[in-house]
């Protein structure tokens, strides 16, 4: 009944008595897990005040499945909805912040920092190159990135039958559209900040996309599937419009001071203007940019009816000018040239005033320093109850020791690294995995633990 995309990696394809397609099934699979349930206790971007209900990476997920299932209703109006498929898409999106650690992107580059070499942090080998010469100074030369540790949860640490199962074991069709960077760290020039899988994993990659193990990504580049073209762009537009909701409630940007030729409106432009942002902003950008402050509100929010009526009047003006504005052609997902450059200033709005702005900075120095203390109290220690420098077994009593996702981590990258990771390595993989699955509240806990501070939870 179903083709090649919807077998599984375990060859698992049993009929579900429930009638649901396979990609529905994987769907369920990423709402259920315990990675899903997670994103509730993690950051989008930063804590406002408890009555405020701002946006975590949960919350943030389930919208972008809403988004991306509008898209798909809005290019399937009249016919054409033969190349989707809804559940992938949806389960692409539930699933495609999965890998965020604790603190958001503070974490993310803190946790790359510390795996990589100041050569190597901002200039990545492709991967036939650290795979035949290793850095010795790097811990793992292919870092840390929120994707690539998505796709290793999906893939690698989830379980939905037992250790014995390949992660959640879902569809090849629902990992593809789940890929939004389909390539290894440094096989992409365009974009050598992003990657979509760790080296002990590209096996898997390979698999899923179909590449060549032997050829390099330049040799054979592989584009998003529609159903990730779909997510990426859900996620784009829900990022944009609600952080913008979260913060002018939180009163980190003042939309009301957004009027036509104010000082404001000409800070911005000119933070974002700048080659490190944006560039140069062509004026029919600036004019959609300037027609949209229109709907935006007038005062500052105070939390009356008024405002709470003029926000969703926001949120609906700017979701259906996204999505309305998204075409497809020739099976490819096509946005609307200066809707997505407004998309890409709106979400500037959030950098020049939180993410750049002195109170989120403070905060994060402080995440930082709790993931860097985490990693660098918990390396020694599992190092040593590896037995890495002395070859041997393990030294089950010191292993006992160390929290019990941490022991899980690193021994499932021992039996599924391959011949990528060396012991040393895996033992530094699972330790970003297990820092990586913790909830913000959790990084605080063992950080006071570890550290030897008082902490209101108890054992």
């Amino acid at each position: 009944m179903y083709g090649p995309d919807y077998e599984r990696r375990s060859g698992r394809n049993e009929d579900d008595p429930s009638h649901r397609s396979p990609s529905h099934r994987d769907r369920d699979r990423i709402l259920y897990s315990e990675s899903f349930r997670r994103l509730g206790g993690v950051t989008q971007v930063a804590l406002g005040r408890p009555e405020l209900v701002l946006h975590n990476r949960l919350t943030h997920s389930l919208k972008v499945e809403q988004v991306g299932l509008s898209i798909v209703s809005k290019l399937s109006h009249g016919g054409g909805a033969e190349g989707f498929d809804h559940s992938a898409i949806a389960a692409a999106c539930l699933a495609h912040d999965l890998g965020h650690p604790p603190f958001g992107h503070a974490a993310e580059a803190e946790l790359n920092a510390l795996l990589t070499c100041e050569s190597h942090r901002n200039s990545a080998r492709p991967y036939a190159q650290r795979v035949a010469s290793p850095c010795t100074k790097c811990k793992l030369e292919d870092g840390f990135e929120g994707n690539a540790q998505s796709f290793r949860i999906l893939t690698r640490l989830a379980t939905h039958r037992g250790a014995d199962s390949p992660g959640l074991d879902l569809t090849y069709r629902s990992l593809r559209a789940v890929t939004k960077y389909p390539w290894l760290r440094g096989e992409n020039a365009l974009k050598p900040r992003k990657w979509g899988a760790y080296d002990c994993d590209a096996e898997v990659l390979f698999t899923v996309t179909g590449q060549d193990p032997g050829r390099s990504y330049a040799e054979q580049p592989v584009q998003q599937s529609l159903d990730a073209q779909v997510m990426d762009w859900a996620d784009d537009i829900s990022y944009a419009v609600h952080d913008i909701e979260d913060f002018y409630r939180s009163g980190h940007i003042p939309l009301a001071d957004y009027k036509p030729k104010s000082e404001t409106l000409k800070r911005f432009l000119e933070y974002a203007s700048k080659p490190e942002a944006l560039g140069e902003l062509e004026p029919e950008i600036i004019s959609a940019f300037e027609n949209l402050l229109t709907f935006m509100p007038k005062t500052a929010y105070a939390g009356t009816d008024e405002d709470h009526a003029v926000l969703d009047m926001v949120r609906s003006t700017m979701l259906t000018q996204f999505i309305d504005s998204t075409t497809l052609e020739q099976g490819v997902l096509r946005r609307d040239e200066v809707q997505d450059k407004l998309n890409a200033l709106v979400k500037q709005l959030i950098w020049f005033h939180v993410i750049d702005g002195p109170r989120l900075a403070s905060i994060q120095i402080g995440q930082q320093r709790i993931v860097r203390e985490l990693f660098e109290v918990l390396a020694p220690v599992a190092l040593t109850a590896y037995r890495v420098d002395d070859g041997d077994h393990p030294d089950d009593q010191l292993v006992r020791r160390l929290p019990y996702n941490l022991r899980v981590y690193i021994d499932r990258t021992r039996a599924n690294s391959g011949p990528t990771y060396k012991l040393r390595e895996c033992v530094y993989r699972g330790l970003a995995d297990f820092i990586s699955s913790l909830s913000d509240e959790d990084a605080y806990y063992q950080h006071s633990v570890l550290v030897g501070r008082p902490s209101h939870r108890h054992l």
